[in-house]
């Protein structure tokens, strides 16, 4: 009994120590200034839900040649035009489309960038 009641407390203690050590961590990540900056390649979908087109947004890009590709929810490939309006600002017409969820992947072979956003089509 009295070996259970030291294992039971060690691991008390270690517990304790774990949680204050994770507790002094968030607190020095919150001054982090890595944290304030805007991470690369920020992708933005919308509308969302959407009728008629589906812009897409890729803020701090890094891409050189992103590829932007359209699922259909159980993975077929939807074969529609990606018309570039803007240095980052991609649309596709999705007026089309059914009703219901769908996939825009977005991928780059020459910065490794693989990335899957969903959308909805109403």
């Amino acid at each position: 009994m009295k070996q259970f009641l030291l294992v039971f407390s060690v691991l008390g203690l270690v517990m304790i120590g774990t949680m204050a050590s994770a507790q002094s961590q968030g607190e020095l990540d919150r001054f982090n200034t890595s944290s304030m900056t805007e991470s690369a390649n920020v992708v933005k979908l919308f509308p969302n839900p959407t009728d008629d087109y589906l812009q897409i947004e890729i803020r701090n890009s890094t891409l050189e040649n992103p590829r932007i590709i359209l699922y259909n929810i159980i993975g077929n490939e939807i074969l529609l035009e990606v018309e570039k309006k803007e240095d980052n600002l991609y649309e596709i017409q999705v007026k089309d489309l059914p009703p219901g969820y769908y996939l825009v992947a977005i991928k780059d072979e020459q910065t490794y960038f693989g990335e899957t956003y969903k959308f909805v089509k109403r």
